[in-house]
């Protein structure tokens, strides 16, 4: 009875194991897919989609940040220092230059000595602030876009390094953007913004400081190896 009883247990064993073996054989590609839709956000975030080299690489220099806008794209002078500062102060964050000149001390500098129409060279502006290397850069534009019934606040501008210890422009060196002045165009372009979250003077300040800041952001990637794209930058309204 007792040996009956033990042949009885080991075929149920056997049955449970081949059983059991089968459902994870069935269950194995639900599996695979699973951890392949878990792995896969893990990975882009661990990965990114790639990374774009440097297009210029600024000399361990004192280097000047001058934002020009003769133009008088930007709504506030202010925006002109608040471009050139945030620019300067990523360039030290990032190490790509062991100092910078103050921005508004160098627009002060040519306000003073810009008079009956003179115009400072940017060789001038370098030598009077004591640098020979210059990421100037030139408005082009900066305003809202319509899109539907929401706005698109944007801002673009043209780049150029010049280096007066080697003979003035180094970047761009070819016919990037602009085959005449030899400059590269940087722009920026926000998300959707509903005209009623720009009603009031400090709600447009805001969008305008925001605009701003990741133009310099922009800006500054041409001199260092970044992210081809940020995580999320493709996510909600654009």
């Amino acid at each position: 009875m007792q040996s009956r009883f033990r042949v009885l247990i080991q075929q149920f064993r056997m049955s449970y194991l081949c059983s059991l073996s089968w459902c994870l054989w069935l269950l194995a590609p639900v599996l695979l897919l699973s951890a392949c839709n878990i792995l896969a956000p893990a990975s882009y975030v661990v990965g990114g989609t790639g990374m774009n080299p440097a297009e210029h690489e600024l000399d361990e220099m004192k280097t000047l940040v001058f934002v020009d806008d003769r133009k008088n794209v930007l709504p506030r002078t202010v925006l002109r220092v608040n471009l050139s500062e945030d620019i300067s102060l990523l360039l030290l964050e990032l190490e790509l230059v062991p100092g910078t000149v103050d921005p508004g001390d160098a627009m002060a500098m040519v306000r003073s000595r810009e008079r009956n129409g003179q115009i400072m060279s940017i060789e001038s502006i370098a030598r009077d602030a004591g640098v020979k290397q210059v990421l100037f850069i030139e408005m082009e534009s900066f305003g809202q876009l319509q899109r539907s019934a929401d706005l698109r606040p944007n801002a673009s501008c043209l780049i150029r390094v010049m280096h007066f210890g080697q003979g003035g422009r180094v970047y761009p060196t070819g016919d990037i953007e602009d085959p005449d002045g030899g400059t590269r165009r940087v722009s920026v372009q926000l998300r959707e913004v509903a005209p009623s979250q720009m009603r009031s003077t400090a709600d447009r300040r805001r969008i305008e400081a925001s605009v701003i800041q990741q133009l310099a952001a922009n800006v500054t990637k041409l001199f260092y190896k970044h992210d081809a794209r940020d995580l999320g930058e493709n996510l909600g309204i654009r």
